[in-house]
């Protein structure tokens, strides 16, 4: 089985609670963020997370499968999807808004 088989259609875009704006194009990089960098590490939505991108690295059918449960984990977490696939992905902090 290749990097292939259980790449996503459309990449998830991610932004970090550091500011952040992080790119997964497949459930290798969605797994190893889980298991790596995760901010929360626990939760109902993250633990199907973890199952279900396992899972598509052992057949590709459940890539998309995969890819939704990543999306819940990271809306659990607190962590928003970018919605526009044509923004630039993004590796310097966002700037803060002056509070009054």
């Amino acid at each position: 089985m290749t990097e292939a088989d259980f790449t996503w259609n459309v990449p998830v875009e991610l932004e970090l609670p550091c500011g952040l704006t992080r790119r997964f194009l497949n459930a290798y990089d969605a797994l190893d963020f889980l298991d790596a960098e995760w901010p929360t590490r626990r939760g109902p939505a993250y633990e199907r997370a973890l199952r279900l991108c396992r899972n598509a690295l052992r057949g590709a059918r459940a890539a998309e499968l995969a890819r939704s449960a990543f999306i819940a984990a990271a809306d659990e977490a607190g962590m928003r999807q970018c919605l526009n696939p044509r923004k630039r992905v993004s590796f310097l902090p966002r700037a803060r808004s002056a509070v009054a």
